[in-house]
């Protein structure tokens, strides 16, 4: 096991769950071991890519993380593909091994390229399938869940995006930051000067967002707060943009576009994950990142739920 998002993979599935500042000093030790130029916030970026591809699942107001069952799920028009994804222990690697060398199994490893900043993901883990028949017994076999195509039934689920949690205003002379969708992240303010995303902590130590809106106060993600003010200022925005695949039959099949600054939450991100199985790609020149495998309905769906409209990409 080289790969030092295998192990870290390996370490939480045995932990089962826990503090997330814990492990997130855990992550940080062996980044910085492995990865001599890991930089600020590689921890973050790490759980929120082990949530998006299933590995792992976080309440990040309660500060906590447990690992998710191992779960078998076809992938959208793939040709006969599933991806094998959750927690993975030694002992479910060991059958999952035995299995492949018996050839009851083939399995297909695959690696995420990240930047030199960023810590190693895990292999994703790709098996080929002629029948359901056939996954139901490999998932009897490494008791994992088989599930249908979690793109198609996480997408049909994904809610509208609103504000519901009504909140008390931030304490006068408490620091605070709001959100600058030119720049991208949150400056301080000394006061909340007009509608828009604001960050704060409470008095409990936890950093909280929220947004203003017409005088009320909402406590909600960053990543809902984003779409929620964006929908507010400009309607739609060209934030979200799908180019279809070029072969024959997979013209309905393609890829989502998603602009930095404007994170999709958490299931959402899951959603366009696990379309391929993979991590989205991330595009430093063009300054997004991209989603592979995703069919249009889905992507429809995703921008829809965020009161988005979905635009078509260049890229």
């Amino acid at each position: 096991m080289n790969n030092p998002g295998d192990l870290l993979l390996r370490w939480l599935s045995e932990e089962g769950a826990g503090d997330l500042g814990e492990v997130k000093q855990g992550l940080w030790w062996l980044g910085t071991k492995s990865c001599p130029e890991i930089g600020p916030g590689a921890p973050g970026r790490w759980l929120r890519d082990a949530v998006s591809l299933a590995y792992l699942d976080i309440d990040w107001s309660g500060r906590r993380w447990s690992a998710a069952p191992p779960v078998i799920t076809p992938l959208p028009q793939a040709q006969g593909l599933a991806v094998l994804t959750g927690s993975r222990t030694a002992a479910f690697e060991r059958r999952l091994e035995e299995l492949v060398q018996d050839e009851c199994v083939e399995l297909y490893r695959s690696s995420a390229e990240r930047p030199a900043r960023d810590i190693p993901l895990p292999d994703s883990l790709v098996v080929r399938f002629g029948e359901e028949g056939e996954l139901a017994e490999l998932a009897a076999d490494l008791g994992a869940v088989l599930a249908p195509c979690f793109a198609y039934q996480g997408a049909s689920l994904l809610p509208p995006s609103a504000l519901v949690e009504q909140t008390s205003e931030p304490e006068y002379g408490a620091p605070l930051e709001q959100y600058d969708f030119g720049e991208s992240r949150y400056l301080p303010v000394r006061r909340p000067q007009h509608d828009g995303l604001y960050r704060l902590k409470r008095r409990d130590s936890k950093r909280v967002c929220q947004v203003l809106r017409a005088g009320s106060w909402f406590e909600t993600t960053h990543e809902h707060g984003v779409y929620a003010v964006l929908a507010d200022q400009n309607g739609t925005a060209d934030v979200l943009r799908w180019l279809p695949e070029e072969s024959c039959g997979r013209e309905r099949i393609g890829t989502l576009f998603v602009d930095w600054g404007y994170p999709l939450p958490d299931l959402h991100r899951r959603v366009a994950s696990m379309c391929s199985g993979l991590a989205p790609r991330i595009n430093e020149g063009a300054m997004n990142l991209a989603y592979d495998n995703v069919p249009e309905a889905v992507a429809v769906k995703i921008a829809h739920s965020l009161g988005q409209a979905l635009g078509d990409s260049s890229e």
